[in-house]
């Protein structure tokens, strides 16, 4: 997720100038290679108008580290965030998704899992730094209930998407209570004892135990809930549950604490009349669904939430994938399950009540069941005009992964670009690996114009070089927000989801 610039520029003004500088160095080219990167894109348009531009490729460098060797973009980049620097340029957050001890010591002091931190120039997509954002973690202590002193040599496995709340998630304006500064939320995704975690701008990483312990896809803080922070997690497993968690911002202790991360009380996802998603799963119009109180679970295991998930008759899906809130609407929740390739993958939307008060319940419907085309759908993102743009993960398949775009109001769903064939296709002059997925998309209209979304390659092939782990690659892509022409094949049915 964005969060915009707070300085006193006309931020739509800016951002528009620089999309426009961006599309008209690209004019006659729909599939540019950036300036940092050693590589044209890896995802190229499957509908006219859409342009994609590739920032920089695994491998690459622009500095060096303190020791004097390159800093370069390494393996299995997913979940970003971006924020605007005001000086012309933004900083890109991405996570690494690396298994404990794979790659190289990072500054953290330990391999696997990190965040790199890039420095682009918006109106080039020229990468002018690159750094580790992780410095230190800030454990949680269940003997004494409290923090431990950050430190080095705290090892991270596969983190994987990501959220970079809007300030409102974490800092209340209207009592000054809260954190003002900015966090980014991602969870391990290494089974039922995944931490989730919240990253500070200064370095200092604090795991969550208050959200519980799963295989975590993503966790989503909704930016309009005053007092209270809630936060959506998705249990990526098979069977796996969507859990929301409630706290109360603080006016004291430490970033994770007086953003409310620290203090509060996790819930399940229970839709009435469904204990378990199958590929049968039939929903008729929207469906009332309760949340069961787990209450306090700092100390709990992950196979404890598990246990108490089943017994309660938490609902379960068929591996609950990234989420994002609603820009339009902060009742609203959308969610997708990836199931298999034989499988239905589906979109879902949670609708609340009262999102400040999720224990009040609210509906759940399906906006796509499994039917219309996509095949394994993994990230998301929403943008301000009520357009999912949506990425497949069909693993180790012939399939050229795609993105969807899927419009809210009228339901239209259409593949709007895929992986270049010329890398991806089995049997390609240049081929890579069939085994691909583009990940970690948020929607970049605040900081490159309407239309431009950030995203990643997983290209899961082994790399030789230890220390990059896997190929990859960071990309811009912008897809036309107006309704686009029809490419043959690319458009399906889609069912509308009234607001």
């Amino acid at each position: 997720m964005i969060v915009p610039s707070t300085g006193k520029l006309g931020r739509g003004l800016v951002a528009g100038a620089v999309g426009t500088a961006l599309l008209t160095s690209v004019a006659a080219a729909h599939s540019l290679q950036g300036p940092s990167s050693s590589q044209s894109p890896y995802v190229v348009r499957s509908q006219p108008g859409v342009v994609s531009r590739s920032i920089l490729t695994v491998g690459d460098a622009v500095n060096a580290k303190p020791d004097g060797t390159p800093y370069r973009l390494v393996g299995i980049p997913d979940g970003l965030g971006a924020y605007d620097n005001g000086d012309g340029t933004f900083t890109l957050l991405v996570n690494h998704e690396l298994p404990a001890g794979r790659g190289a010591q990072r500054a953290h002091g330990a391999a696997g899992a990190f965040i790199s931190k890039w420095i682009i120039e918006k109106g080039s997509l020229r990468v002018l730094h690159g750094e580790d954002l992780m410095q230190r973690v800030a454990t949680w202590d269940p003997a004494t209930g409290r923090y431990n002193e950050p430190a080095k040599g705290v090892e991270l496995s596969r983190l994987c998407s990501a959220d970079l709340p809007q300030p409102g998630a974490f800092y209340d304006r209207t009592s000054g209570v809260g954190y003002e500064g900015r966090l980014l939320m991602n969870g391990e995704e290494k089974g039922p004892e995944g931490r989730a975690f919240a990253h500070a701008l200064d370095g200092t990483s604090y795991e969550l135990p208050a959200l519980g312990k799963a295989s975590w896809e993503n966790l989503l803080a909704n930016p309009a809930t005053g007092r209270k922070t809630v936060v959506v997690g998705l249990d990526d497993s098979g069977g796996g549950q969507v859990y929301i968690y409630v706290g109360e911002k603080q006016a004291t202790g430490n970033p994770a604490e007086r953003a409310g991360l620290a203090n509060g009380v996790l819930y399940g996802l229970k839709i009435e009349g469904l204990a378990r998603e199958t590929d049968a799963t039939v929903l008729a119009g929207p469906v009332p669904f309760s949340l069961h109180a787990f209450g306090d679970v700092r100390n709990w295991t992950g196979a404890k939430l598990e246990q108490e998930s089943v017994l309660h008759g938490v609902t379960s899906f068929q591996r609950p994938e990234d989420g994002a809130w609603d820009p339009r609407n902060p009742r609203d929740f959308y969610f997708v399950t990836t199931a298999s390739m034989e499988g239905k993958s589906r979109l879902w939307r949670l609708r609340f009540v009262d999102p400040a008060n999720p224990a009040a319940g609210g509906t759940v419907e399906l906006l796509l069941d499994g039917t219309e085309g996509p095949k394994m759908m993994d990230n998301l993102t929403i943008t301000r005009r009520g357009q999912i743009l949506i990425q497949e993960d069909p693993g180790n398949h012939s399939r050229l992964a795609k993105i969807w775009r899927y419009d809210i109001d009228s339901g239209r769903l259409e593949a709007v670009a895929e992986h270049d064939p010329n890398r991806f296709a089995p049997g390609a002059a240049a081929f890579l690996t069939q085994d691909e997925e583009s990940s970690g998309i948020i929607d970049a209209s605040d900081l490159l114009g309407e239309g431009w979304f950030l995203l990643t390659v997983q290209a899961h092939y082994k790399h030789p070089d230890p220390e990059l782990v896997e190929g990859g690659q960071l990309l811009a892509l912008h897809v036309p927000p107006g309704e686009g022409p029809k490419g043959p094949g690319d458009d399906r049915p889609g069912k509308p989801g009234a607001r």
